[in-house]
Order: C-alpha cells, then structure tokens, then sequence
C-alpha cells in the first residue's frame, strides 16, 4: 500500500498536464523543516513511438517519461493514442499503474501463445494496475486516448 501512496504522490505531481503533446514537471520538495520549495524542470514532449519490442507496429501512439524519481526507479510518464489508434502487444518488466485521463477503447489481456484471452473496456478516471510481465495491447475508440503512467521499481521478497 506504501508503494501506491508513493507513486500516486509522484503522480498527482504531473497529473495537471492539460496537453498531450507538451508539459512542465514541477517537484516540491520539503526543504528540510524550511518552507517547500518547487522546483521545475524542463518541459517534456511527447514522441511518436512507430513500432514495440520486435518490432510490432504501432498507429497513432506518442510517449514520453515525464519524471524519474531520483535514486528509485520509478518514473511516471504521459502517454497518448490518436482516434482509432493502436499500442501493439507488449508487457512491462515492472509493475505499472495507467490512470485514463480521456478516450475510449479496448485493452486486450493475451496469453502465452499470443491468443486474446479477455478484453477490458477502458474509459476516464479509470485506473489499470498491471503486474510485471502482462501481454497486452490497445484498440483505441474514436476520441483521442490519453493516460498517465507510473512505472514502479519491482520490490524485493
């Protein structure tokens, strides 16, 4: 639970960002009892992301790594889908958390052999947590699709 409050405390930070293309990432950091302190690093861009691991194309899918926070590899990012957009399977080596800021579409679950085996419908201020490892790809809606990402470091046992 620790983990979640961190990362969603991480994200709350950028979750402002009104454009899909561009935003600023503010950090406020508690200066030692003294008055917090904002801190703003440099604007990111969105980039065209044409094809996945090995190659499997993409259509209309732009990504960016908004913040890495310091020393913890987790880093939160800003993702965005053109209308009838598609994200090609793929699957995370981390944990991962995906809050829908707008759109509309189908997030298919696939299984080992590459066979579909569920498909969820996802929509606004819906949250998706996906466990390390999990085959997955996107079937955008007829609205533009934009998320916010929270990639966390894997926990030791």
């Amino acid at each position: 639970m620790k983990r979640l409050t961190i990362a969603f405390s991480a994200a709350a930070l950028i979750a402002s960002l009104a454009s899909a293309r561009a935003g600023d990432v503010n950090v406020i950091q508690n200066s030692q009892g003294k008055m917090p302190v904002a801190i703003k690093n440099d604007a990111f861009t969105l980039a065209p992301v044409p094809a996945m691991g090995e190659g499997k194309p993409n259509l209309g899918f732009s990504y960016a790594t908004a913040f890495e926070m310091p020393g913890s590899a987790l880093q939160i990012a800003r993702g965005h889908v053109e209308p009838r957009g598609k994200v090609a399977a793929h699957e995370g080596a981390q944990q991962y958390i995906l809050y829908v800021i707008r759109g509309s579409g189908q997030l298919t679950l696939i299984g080992a052999n590459g066979e579909p085996i569920k498909e969820i419908t996802y929509k606004p201020d819906d949250v998706i947590v996906f466990e390390p490892h999990t085959l997955h790809g996107w079937v955008n809606g007829d609205e533009p699709f934009d998320f916010l990402g929270v990639d966390l470091p894997v926990l030791r046992k």
